[in-house]
Order: structure tokens, then sequence, then C-alpha cells
């Protein structure tokens, strides 16, 4: 006990109240002990519910982060295979309207030499037709010529043998 009135001694050199210190450290250590008991693990209970859905809630939006990155990425990709279809597409019609063209145009070309084939046959037969027009034309000049010329001596069987003849010359000289 002696040491008891040597700490209160040095405790009133203080300025404080020994009785009034050992109640309030004996209160502390009463309240101290309830709270470790039963406060203390509810309060850290709490706090680890708390740090468990933080933990949770950053990794969700970790995981939704790259969620939308990987969602992103694939958009990406649809996006640039659309365009690499669509770009297949655009040849594949221009290639497909380049041999259009050339099919009509050698359609084109082969009903132009058709027509101008047809037009020199035309023009050939009419030539023909003409020169045999022609042909008789000069006969029957060439007999009435003749004729007039030639009394009644020659027969006209003879007029006519010799007036071919003639025209055959006249078309081998043209030749």
């Amino acid at each position: 006990m002696a040491h008891m009135f040597i700490l209160a001694d040095i405790l009133d050199g203080f300025g404080i109240n020994a009785v009034a210190f050992l109640s309030q450290l004996f209160s502390f250590g009463v309240i101290f002990v309830v709270l470790w008991r039963w406060g203390f693990p509810t309060i850290i209970k709490t706090l680890e519910k708390r740090q468990a859905l933080i933990r949770e809630g950053v990794e969700n939006a970790e995981r939704a982060r790259r969620e939308l990155e990987e969602a992103t990425q694939r958009a990406e990709e649809v996006l640039r295979e659309a365009r690499r279809q669509a770009q297949d597409i655009i040849a594949q019609a221009t290639r497909a309207a380049e041999r259009e063209a050339k099919r009509i145009q050698e359609e084109a070309y082969a009903r132009a030499q058709e027509i101008e084939e047809q037009q020199i046959a035309r023009i050939q037969q009419e030539a023909a037709r003409a020169r045999a027009e022609l042909i008789r034309l000069v006969v029957n000049l060439s007999i009435n010529a003749a004729t007039k010329v030639i009394s009644k001596s020659v027969d006209s069987k003879d007029n006519r043998r010799l007036i071919e003849e003639f025209v055959k010359t006249s078309q081998a000289k043209e030749q």
C-alpha cells in the first residue's frame, strides 16, 4: 500500500487526482474488455464485409471494363469483316459489270459485222443484178444496132452469137 501512496504523491505532483485517475483507468479497462469481447469483433466483421463488398465492386468494375474492351474489339472485328466483305462485293460487282460491258461490246461488234456482211451481200446482189441488166441492155442495143447495120444477110442466130462473144470479151476486159 505504501507504493500506492507514493504513486498518489507523484500523480499529485503532476496535478492529477489519483482516485479519479484510478476510477477512470478501471472504467477504461471494463469498457475495453467489453468492446474487445463483443464490440470489436462486430466492428471488424462489418469492416471486413464492407471491404469484401468494395473489393467485389472493384472486381466487377474491372471485369466489366475487360468485357467492354472485348466487346469493343469484337465489334471492331465485325466492322472490319463487314468492310472487307463490302469491298469484295464491290470488286465482284465491278468485275461482273466489266464482263457484261465486254459481252455487250462483243455482241454489238458481232451484230455490226453481221449487218456489214448483209449489206455487202445486198450490194453484191444489186451489182450483179445491175450488171445482168446492163448486159441485157447492151445485148439488146447491140442487136438493134447490128440489125440496122447489117442487112438481112446474117440471120438472128448468128447475130446473137456475135453479140454474146462481144459482151464476154467486154466483161473479161472489165475484170
